[in-house]
């Protein structure tokens, strides 16, 4: 496939100057639906994942800021980090389409970025699929073996503390609108959206960007649970997933397809590349940083995706897991 060729009178481009910040350098463009029209295919807007550019060094510092988000928190961000205005001059939020658990999650994600204003590519190279993923079957496989004896006094640990399974199973979201069975350790009762409906409420969420998925003191989480979230290691059966092929090691953290509602169509491009164990937003804060924030961070990861920015995330993570910075 040949790389997006801009309309002349699109409007410019983040990257081709103006006031794009330096971490836009690498992204190569934005296509309008309308530009799309005639595509043979519904999956063709989810194929567009091209670039001969592959950069994705810029620092992590400017790549994870959101000290201007923060300073205009409630505004939603366009994957630039700009506020997207509508028609009628009023900053754009969430459209409420959410999904309704019948219709396939892939034919819900062609038709809600074949109505988002813009639709952002990734900036990868061409082997970049084909170097991942021996990274990932090579990283998930070493890592499994060195932390197996963990993961069986883990699961000793989580029975004996709880009643129920040690592991968590449930449908995330992965690229193309791929629907996969998700594992981690249990945290929580395994009865709590009965003891605690309303924290499941996802569609009482606002558009603002200001609530959290998790909670620091979340009643939800058993003794043993709130440690596995403190120190992460709830997380490491997201390696089987990784060598099942439905994760990678670094990319957006997997959605719940209910929660697919909160995003605006345009964010809905973070699903144009496969979900991740970890990533840029896992780095940036975690947990501290609102909805909105990490999803501005991962369509900016979106616009530098390398393996090299994957190798400097994953060395981060290290840093990050050790720290504790933003888990629980």
């Amino acid at each position: 496939m040949n790389d997006i060729v801009l309309p002349s009178h699109h409007p410019e481009p983040p990257g081709a100057g103006g006031h794009a910040g330096p971490w836009m350098l690498g992204f190569h463009g934005v296509v309008e639906p309308a530009h799309l029209r005639g595509a043979s295919q519904p999956s063709f807007l989810r194929a567009l994942a091209l670039s001969r550019r592959s950069l994705g060094t810029q620092s992590l510092t400017v790549l994870t800021s959101v000290a201007e988000d923060r300073a205009t928190r409630g505004k939603p961000l366009s994957a630039n980090g700009s506020r997207l205005i509508t028609e009628s001059g009023k900053h754009d939020g969430v459209v409420a389409d959410h999904w309704d658990g019948v219709e396939p999650v892939a034919s819900y994600l062609d038709r809600r970025l074949g109505e988002a204003s813009v639709v952002y590519l990734p900036n990868r190279s061409r082997s970049y699929a084909a170097v991942t993923r021996i990274v990932d079957v090579v990283g998930a496989s070493l890592l499994l073996l060195l932390a197996s004896p963990l993961l069986l006094a883990l699961v000793v640990l989580i029975r004996l503390d709880s009643p129920g399974p040690a592991i968590f199973r449930q449908p995330r979201v992965t690229v193309g609108g791929r629907v996969f069975t998700f594992y981690k350790f249990r945290t929580m009762w395994v009865d709590a959206r009965e003891r605690f409906p309303a924290l499941y409420d996802y569609r009482a969420s606002t558009a603002s960007g200001e609530v959290f998925y998790k909670l620091a003191d979340d009643p939800r989480c058993t003794r043993v649970g709130r440690w596995l979230r403190r120190t992460t290691v709830d997380e490491l059966p997201n390696l089987v997933n990784v060598l099942r092929g439905d994760m990678s090691l670094v990319g957006p953290r997997p959605e719940l397809p209910e929660l697919l509602g909160q995003y605006r169509n345009e964010d809905l491009a973070l699903l144009l590349t496969k979900a991740g164990v970890t990533g840029l937003a896992q780095i940036a804060g975690r947990s501290l940083l609102t909805v909105r924030e990490r999803i501005t961070i991962d369509l900016r990861y979106l616009a530098q995706q390398t393996v090299l920015l994957d190798l400097r995330i994953l060395a981060h993570t290290v840093l990050a897991v050790l720290l504790g910075r933003g888990a629980f």
